[in-house]
């Protein structure tokens, strides 16, 4: 009976392992790079300058001073104060809708010159938000279809994971187990390696995925308490997402009540908080209000948000607590788990590698299924190579293509229409050609060849920066823009990676090529 028990696991575990794994090895790797989403949008905007040792006060001054220019009948402002992650100075501004020119209501944002207080001319870029977004909504397909692709396929990933734990009964013994140049068995235990090592992150990541798209596999279940309908839906949204918060007035009369008056006041009541952003809501309406929010720096961060509002002739202080709702106050923590948004720098890089972990997890698994298949006679040959083939490609196609995603934004000209569209594009026909390519080419130096590409495809990204910007690892070192140095040096490390497992490869089917001949 036991037996019996865990032949079905072990048929599950390898079928809800193989029938999505492609796009769960896509969504590992673009959900990991998206760990560092803040970063890479910083190497994909060049232009920006780095701001050190400006008082938030004067920041306040020369941000309102542009946003009174560019955005005086803006119906919000927004000024990003430079923090960790994202060093710099940024405003955004939403301009109403205008019936006479027929244009809709739009937001912009542009970076400042930390010196003269003018605005910087960014280039157009999907930047590292349309790398992170690509995990759960997989680009050109409808919203709606990507959300329930990536929810059946991290379902299907949560039943590979428990289903694993129950075929392994010694799967802590098997961690520590490595047998080289075993075939099958080699295959085995490597897999075990990546699966046990991160296993509590690919719990939690998968599960937490699964419950942060529930309001769209569940939607039945909100349409038979509020309705169907995208309105019915929004007031679910509203009423499962209410803030709790205290309010008190304070000692400060509406006349007085300014964005700089409120950033002062902030300061003066949470002295350990590092201010992230100022917002004025509102504008020109009895509702107007001034925002202040904190940079998140542990978890839920107290008095994550501040709310300045005249009312009548006081001020009135409102500061948010957090979800009033206990499902929501769970709903945001496994969020926050999720995307990291607590990390450090030294968390989110364990974060990044347990992802690439679990794409590895997968690659792996994807190879002891293709060699359980060759090895038995019965099996369709020519099925098993077009598999083989794309396998390949996607595993290593991926990368590559991630790295023309960044040398497009480069290489692109700078006026060059759609042009944050067109990085997208190159990612995926980069990922196309990756797979036409291995479909055609020979399959005895096909590793090698692949992974000699995607080598010297990172060991090109940082002399394609020094030649086409103003920036390389010299000089961003001597101005202290450590997030250039960090991805120029991070693309360098992948690189030398990408070399040592083409020489590993090479000297194993040179190994193989000997022994035939023997």
């Amino acid at each position: 009976m036991k037996a019996r028990f865990r032949q079905s696991m072990s048929w599950l575990h390898t079928w809800t392992g193989v029938v999505f794994a492609w796009m769960l090895y896509f969504i590992f790797v673009t959900g990991s790079v998206g760990y560092f989403e803040n970063e890479i949008d910083r190497w994909m905007k060049p232009e920006i300058m780095v701001s050190k040792g400006l008082e938030d006060s004067a920041i306040t001054n020369i941000a309102t001073r542009q946003l009174s220019i560019h955005g005086d009948n803006a119906s919000q402002w927004y000024v990003s104060f430079p923090t960790s992650r994202d060093p710099f100075i940024e405003i955004s501004w939403l301009e109403p809708e205008n019936a006479e020119r027929k244009t809709a209501k739009q937001w912009h944002e542009s970076s400042l010159d930390p010196m003269t207080g003018a605005l910087i001319r960014n280039r157009q870029t999907s930047g590292g938000e349309a790398l992170y977004r690509l995990h759960y909504n997989l680009h050109y397909v409808p919203q709606l279809v990507g959300y329930i692709l990536t929810s059946i396929a991290a379902m299907l990933m949560l039943i590979g994971l428990v289903t694993g734990l129950v075929i392994h009964k010694k799967i802590f013994v098997e961690f520590f187990t490595f047998r080289a140049q075993k075939g099958l068995r080699s295959w085995l235990d490597i897999h075990n390696i990546f699966s046990v090592l991160p296993l509590p992150f690919h719990l939690m990541i998968t599960y937490s995925g699964l419950l942060l798209l529930m309001g769209i596999t569940m939607s039945p279940v909100i349409d038979l308490r509020y309705g169907e309908g995208q309105q019915n839906h929004r007031q679910f949204y509203a009423q499962s997402q209410i803030e709790q918060k205290s309010q008190q007035i304070i000692e400060m009369l509406p006349t007085e009540l300014s964005v700089q008056a409120a950033l002062a006041d902030a300061k003066r009541r949470f002295k350990s908080h590092k201010v992230s952003y100022v917002g004025v809501v509102e504008r020109n309406t009895e509702k107007e209000h001034i925002e202040i929010w904190f940079e998140s720096r542990s978890g839920v961060e107290f008095a994550s948000l501040l709310e300045y509002r005249a009312i009548e002739d006081k001020v009135m202080l409102e500061t948010s607590l957090g979800k009033a709702g206990g499902a929501a106050s769970v709903y945001d923590f496994l969020e926050h788990l999720h995307e990291g948004l607590f990390a450090d720098i030294y968390l989110r890089w364990i974060y990044f590698l347990s992802g690439l972990f679990g794409a590895a997890m997968v690659a792996t698994g994807l190879m002891i299924w293709l060699k359980k298949r060759k090895a038995v006679s019965s099996t369709n040959k020519i099925l098993t190579s077009i598999i083989e083939r794309i396998n390949i490609a996607m595993i290593l196609g991926l990368p590559i293509a991630i790295a023309s995603y960044f040398a497009g934004n480069r290489l692109l000209p700078i006026d060059f229409p759609s042009r944050a569209a067109w990085e997208m594009h190159i990612l995926f026909i980069t990922l196309g050609l990756c797979i036409l390519y291995c479909g055609l080419a020979s399959k005895k130096w096909l590793w090698q060849r692949m992974l000699c590409c995607a080598a010297l495809v990172y060991g090109l990204l940082p002399i394609l920066n020094a030649l086409t910007t103003e920036h390389n690892i010299w000089l961003s070192w001597i101005n202290s823009d450590w997030l250039m140095v960090g991805f120029d040096l991070t693309v360098l490390f992948i690189s030398i990676c990408f070399v040592a497992a083409f020489w590993v490869v090479r000297c194993r089917q040179e190994d193989i090529s000997v022994k035939a001949a023997q």
